[in-house]
């Protein structure tokens, strides 16, 4: 399963500087910058058809928005 630590830095690296991304267009980068083996591809809860990687990829952006790290802005409508 891939770690926060390389979620994080992949994020980091790719996702644009001082713009809005919405969350499809940052689970696209993960999905074409990191390896997702079959523990990421595996459904969070049996209830559920979101692969456990997409679930943590939501966490660690919680995460870095809580810290002061990223800023999480809503989208003008």
């Amino acid at each position: 399963m891939t770690d926060d630590r390389t979620l994080w830095t992949t994020l980091h690296k790719y996702l644009p500087r001082r713009a809005w991304i919405s969350i499809a267009d940052i689970f696209l980068i993960v999905q074409r910058r990191v390896v997702l083996d079959a523990e990421d591809m595996e459904r969070v809860n049996s209830r559920s058809l979101t692969p456990r990687w997409k679930s943590n990829v939501r966490r660690v952006l919680r995460f870095k928005q809580k810290e002061g790290t990223l800023t999480g802005r809503k989208h003008p409508v």
